[in-house]
């Protein structure tokens, strides 16, 4: 997930306030961090601006787990792809964006993740 391309390669479900996730990013854990869209390639997360000079691209994220209860539990180890609305210079915002690419899905977890994106895309469509 290198260019804005890839990033849209796959499909995404927009999800709801329910939806957030812990990590572990260099020592820090963070817990409660919301969500706004799951593929089974990631997700994307909104951190407190405070935080974003840890969010640097390629960060990796250790014990990542989705928090939702449809959701797979299993631990996953994560990085981050991209940030956005951390531009020097510029006004600071209260969270920025943070494109996050799981690395190691194991197999089971990927089918019960796809099994939920497609029911969600499902639901989504009417």
């Amino acid at each position: 997930m290198s260019s804005p391309a890839d990033r849209r390669i796959l499909r995404r479900i927009i999800v709801g306030p329910g939806y957030t996730i812990r990590f572990v990013l260099r020592g820090h854990p963070y817990a409660e961090v919301r969500i706004s869209n799951l593929s089974t390639g990631g997700c994307f997360a909104l951190v407190p601006h405070r935080d974003a000079r840890l969010f640097e691209r390629g960060a990796i994220l250790e014990q990542l787990v989705l928090l939702h209860p449809e959701l797979p539990k299993e631990p996953l180890i994560a990085t981050v792809a991209y940030v956005l609305g951390n531009r020097p210079g510029a006004p600071p915002m209260e969270f920025v964006g943070v494109g996050i690419q799981f690395l190691n899905l194991e197999p089971d977890a990927l089918a019960r993740l796809e099994t939920w994106l497609d029911a969600a895309a499902i639901t989504s469509q009417g």
